[in-house]
């Protein structure tokens, strides 16, 4: 289980439903990506860009229609129309013939069909190494902006429609969104472990597993967690006693 600093979502376009099985499979194995959505032609594909913003789109260049191939490059140009900033795109092909055409439409890096796992490893990795760390999180209502430090963020508690943040200084914060939008906002540290709980796992000192709740550094609340995720839990415990004392700054007690 991977717990990282940096939380990225993903598209795929692909018509063949096989080959995004087997993406979706490798990716699997990344507990940082999470998809958002499939399309298998380009104008799904132009919307589910739109309205889910990724971090990264993994394309074929090739989309079936019936018996027909087409292209799939002038999604990137179209996507732009609509938005500011464009994600980072992957073109796939079962070969390097529309290579030259990847380049000039810019897309970020070009894999080979069938999809090798090093290849992938190593396109990720590159993509990795050029976004910036996740330090803050951006709360709108209205007129204002609140911005709040990520490592300030000891966990999030849903209220109707509403999502409270409890901070490290003891102040409390409220977004007029629900819990599940910052499930993928927030960077992979933060955990979904009930269905009205996220926490920061680097914020935790205790977790009693026969009474399924954690103590957090900070909050005498406990923070329950649901039977079904007792097996998270486990890999969290695991991971934190893997992690060196400078990393987790805290002293760990696991009841």
């Amino acid at each position: 289980m991977i717990y990282s600093s940096k939380k990225y979502k993903y598209v795929i376009v692909d018509s063949q439903m096989d080959d995004v099985n087997e993406l979706q499979q490798l990716l699997g194995k990344y507990t940082n990506y999470s998809c958002v959505g499939i399309a298998r032609n380009k104008e799904d594909a132009i919307n589910l860009i739109i309205d889910q913003l990724p971090h990264l789109v993994f394309f074929d260049t090739e989309l079936v229609d019936g018996i027909t191939k087409q292209t799939s490059f002038s999604i990137i140009p179209e996507v732009y129309q609509f938005l500011n900033w464009l994600p980072q795109f992957i073109a796939m092909n079962t070969s390097t013939a529309q290579s030259y055409e990847a380049i000039k439409n810019g897309v970020f890096d070009y894999i080979l069909k069938p999809l090798n796992y090093f290849d992938l490893k190593k396109s990720l990795m590159r993509f990795e190494n050029k976004q910036p760390d996740i330090t803050s999180i951006c709360l709108k209502s209205f007129t204002e902006f609140k911005f709040l430090q990520v490592n300030e963020i000891i966990y999030l508690k849903a209220d109707n429609n509403t999502t409270d943040f409890f901070l490290a200084d003891g102040t409390m914060v409220t977004s007029f969104r629900t819990l599940k939008n910052f499930e993928t906002e927030l960077p992979n540290i933060f955990v979904r472990v009930h269905k009205s709980y996220i926490i920061n796992i680097n914020y935790i000192t205790k977790i009693h597993f026969s009474k399924f709740h954690c103590s957090l550094k900070f909050t005498k609340n406990l923070i329950p967690f649901s039977k079904s995720l007792k097996s998270k839990m486990h890999e969290i415990k695991d991971f934190i006693l893997n992690t060196t004392f400078i990393e987790t700054q805290q002293q760990i007690n696991l009841g």
